[in-house]
């Protein structure tokens, strides 16, 4: 089961000031969308890249395909913290505690990716219930312990970290809001910022993880084979917090409705974590296991007039915008950047927008972009090849090179759009290329196909076909024209398992809310001229 590595997406914005500021034959026309480099001639064209970074991208449930925690620090990108904010609903309506109820535990569960080869779960049964010497029998009580090895984990994963829990104090708006990812900025000049998310300072409950998970089952040993447990975190919670504010306020109208429950009883739940050295790993909001359980005993009289001891839980639910069950909860995703390096900091405070950057600086939960502007007058050199020459476009790519000098992880995907001018204000959507090429994703997409990990030739690969065939064949003008580069993939759709784009249009829906993934590229200003940036085209003579 993967996370970032298998939705591979990035966020959603719907083009605020925030993030914009800070905030004829086609290709696909000749069989599958491939062409045939080898039979057409090469034209590169001269390009500038450089760096920039916002301070903050969407981050809220609309994005959270999955979600991320922990902490990671590189000599590059510096420290990340992630957080985690969600609102809960309650799983049963005004209840009923019963007579004498005491609470025994509360238990949060954060569901994980973990890995499912034979190697990577250990299973060891043992009996109970027995004593010394005796033979166990068809209906011998077992136990079943079951090691996972967590998936979709980055940083140091030998590393133990320890996540930490509070509940949020300030009603954390409704489902249509929008939420970025740092809390010090509001979405717009003179907003309330509703980004930065208050909790109390009560810490509710703390636990150390690894990067790895074990379940424990009891079963009869010839009983058929049942649901196995959830591969989750458990987190275990203050019961005497939750005893006073659920059971000491049965009754309460805060309990009656889920909009009361939200806004004015238990408005959240914060997860960090306390430690600045460690890994990021990420879990599954959208799954039922996500929730939090208070386990409690009550006394209840029977026919016979007699007072027994009976237990009882009540959940807390997670709905998330992602899940099949209706009606869903504010979710954000949060993180604090710190000890950024020098070189990383200067390269986007200070690009050099006219020659270049030498490196290209990316990384997810962040900002960080490439801008990239491609030389005018070698479009109007490839026009007029296209006009008087009869030159046919059959194909335009930017090939990105990777520094590999800093050992980063190579990310599975890189991701751009089409940034320009219209009526006096900026556009940013995602290239036509992106449907033009467009088979079954992400198998056979051509646009931004995945990184090759079995060559691993240290190159990426951005086509922009139609977008170069518009300009250069169809006199198509783009005003102040860029392409943006990010870190990440497009978000996909749960209802086609995760196999189609969930916005063609809307370069914001990505996964960049909870990919953990960093790299370094060389720009057209590198040093090392085999690995500069350009733009390559193939055509073909009529």
């Amino acid at each position: 089961m993967k996370g970032f590595s298998k939705f591979v997406v990035a966020i959603t914005v719907s083009a605020t000031a925030l993030l914009v500021f800070s905030c004829e034959n086609d290709v696909n026309e000749i069989g599958s969308g491939i062409f045939d480099g080898a039979s057409s001639n090469v034209y590169y064209a001269d390009v500038v890249s450089y760096n920039t970074n916002n301070d903050s991208i969407r981050s809220d449930e609309q994005v959270l395909q999955s979600g991320i925690l922990g902490v990671y620090e590189d000599p590059v990108f510096g420290r990340v913290k992630a957080k985690f904010y969600s609102q809960a609903r309650i799983g049963v309506l005004n209840p009923d505690f019963g007579d004498n109820p005491k609470m025994d535990s509360v238990i949060l569960n954060i569901p994980v990716f973990y890995k499912t080869g034979e190697d990577d779960i250990t299973i060891d049964t043992t009996y109970v219930y027995l004593s010394e010497g005796q033979e166990p029998s068809d209906t011998a009580t077992i136990r079943i312990k079951r090691t996972y090895k967590l998936d979709s984990i980055y940083g140091n994963a030998d590393q133990p970290i320890t996540l930490r829990v509070k509940e949020v104090s300030k009603y954390m708006q409704s489902q249509d809001s929008i939420h970025y990812s740092n809390p010090a900025l509001a979405n717009c000049q003179g907003c309330d910022n509703i980004n930065h998310i208050e909790t109390f300072f009560e810490v509710l409950g703390t636990q150390q993880i690894t990067k790895e998970i074990t379940t424990y089952q009891t079963k009869k040993l010839n009983d058929p084979e049942t649901e196995l447990p959830s591969v989750v975190y458990k987190v275990k919670l203050n019961k005497d917090y939750f005893e006073q504010k659920f059971i000491g306020n049965e009754g309460s109208s805060g309990m009656g409705d889920q909009a009361s429950f939200i806004r004015n009883f238990f408005r959240g739940i914060e997860i960090s974590t306390v430690d600045d050295q460690g890994f990021l790993f990420n879990f599954q909001p959208n799954s039922a296991s996500f929730n939090l359980v208070m386990y409690y005993n009550f006394d209840k009289t029977n026919a016979e007039g007699e007072v027994e001891n009976k237990n009882g839980a009540l959940p807390l639910f997670f709905t998330t915008y992602w899940s099949s069950s209706p009606g869903y909860n504010v979710q954000v995703n949060q993180f604090e950047h710190t000890n950024r390096s020098s070189q990383f900091v200067n390269a986007y405070t200070n690009p050099n927008t006219v020659e270049g950057d030498p490196r290209l600086y990316l990384s997810g939960l962040d900002g960080t972009k490439t801008i990239i502007k491609i030389n005018q007058d070698e479009l109007n050199e490839i026009r007029h090849h296209v006009e008087n020459d009869g030159w046919a476009i059959v194909g335009a790519e930017l090939n990105f090179s990777v520094d590999d000098s800093y050992g980063f992880k190579k990310p599975p995907y890189l991701y751009a759009w089409n940034n320009y001018t219209e009526d006096g204000k900026v556009r940013n959507k995602n290239f036509k290329d992106v449907t033009s090429f467009y088979n079954r994703y992400p198998t056979f997409v051509q646009f931004n196909p995945m990184y090759n990990f079995d060559d691993d030739d240290k190159k990426y690969t951005i086509r922009i076909t139609d977008y170069i065939k518009e300009i250069v064949e169809k006199g198509v003008v783009y005003e102040d024209a860029k392409i943006v580069l990010s870190l990440g993939n497009f978000l996909m759709m749960p209802t086609s398992g995760y196999s189609e784009i969930l916005n063609t249009s809307n370069p914001f829906y990505s996964d960049r809310a909870f990919n953990p993934n960093r790299v370094v590229l060389h720009g057209n200003n590198t040093e090392q001229s085999d690995k500069k940036l350009r733009l390559k085209i193939y055509y073909t003579k009529k």
